[in-house]
C-alpha cells in the first residue's frame, strides 16, 4: 500500500504541475475567451434523476438516495488522468474550502464518479481523493450504471487507444461539474475551467432560489 499511495502521490505532483502550465497556456492565448461560460441553470421543475447502483470508495453501496438531502457536486473523471480531472479537483477543493468559510458547506457533497473501473479499484479512489480533500467521496460502477447517471446529465466519455503516461489507454471525457439539489434534481452544469469564486458565486444564487 505504501508503494501505491508513492505512485499516487508522485502522479499527482506531474498532473497539477501539468494542469497548471495547461491551464496558463490557454489562458495566455485566449485572452477574450478567459473567462469560463457561466453554469447552465436548469428549471427546478426537472425530474429527479432516475436509480442507479455504483460503489464508493469505502466499499458501501452508493445509489440515488445518497444524492438526496444534500446540495452534490458530481465530477466524471479517472484518476490516470494527467490534466482536467486533478485540476478539476483542486478547483473543488478550493469551492468547498470558500463555502465553509461563509457557514455554507454542511448540507453540500463532492463525488468524484470514475468512468474507468478497471484501474479505480475503492481503495485506489480513496487513496487518490485523499490528496484533495477529505470530505470528498469517490464512486464507479460497470458500464451500465455509470451510464444511467451520465447520460441525463449530459456526460460523455470513451476509453482511447492512445496510449497514456501509463503506456496504458486513456479516456476521452467531458469536463462538466454537475449540480444535484437535495431532492436528487440536475439544477445545473458547470463548464470547467471555473474559477472557484464563479462557481460559489452561482450556487450560492440558485441554492436561495429554493426549490
Amino acid at each position: 500500500m505504501k508503494g501505491g499511495r508513492t505512485g499516487i502521490a508522485a502522479l499527482l505532483t506531474v498532473s497539477l504541475a501539468l494542469a497548471v502550465g495547461g491551464l496558463l497556456v490557454y489562458e495566455l492565448s485566449h485572452p477574450d475567451n478567459a473567462r469560463p461560460a457561466r453554469a447552465h441553470v436548469i428549471p427546478p421543475d426537472r425530474s429527479p434523476l432516475g436509480e442507479f447502483q455504483l460503489i464508493q470508495d469505502s466499499g458501501r453501496p452508493f445509489g440515488l438516495a445518497d444524492l438526496r438531502g444534500k446540495w452534490t457536486f458530481l465530477y466524471f473523471g479517472y484518476s490516470a488522468c494527467l490534466d482536467v480531472c486533478p485540476a478539476t479537483l483542486g478547483e473543488l477543493n478550493r469551492v468547498q474550502q470558500l463555502l465553509a468559510s461563509q457557514g455554507a458547506d454542511d448540507d453540500t457533497a463532492y463525488v468524484f464518479v470514475s468512468v474507468d473501473p478497471q484501474r479505480d479499484t475503492p481503495a485506489r479512489l480513496s487513496d487518490y481523493l485523499g490528496h484533495f480533500n477529505p470530505k470528498f467521496q469517490g464512486v464507479t460502477g460497470d458500464s451500465e450504471q455509470l451510464s444511467r447517471l451520465a447520460r441525463p446529465l449530459q456526460i460523455s466519455y470513451q476509453r482511447t487507444t492512445r496510449a497514456n503516461h501509463l503506456g496504458d489507454y486513456g479516456i476521452d471525457h467531458s469536463s462538466i461539474i454537475a449540480l444535484i439539489d437535495p431532492a436528487g434534481r440536475p439544477r445545473a452544469l458547470f463548464p470547467t475551467p471555473q474559477p472557484p469564486e464563479q462557481l460559489v458565486a452561482e450556487f450560492l444564487q440558485i441554492r436561495a432560489a429554493g426549490p
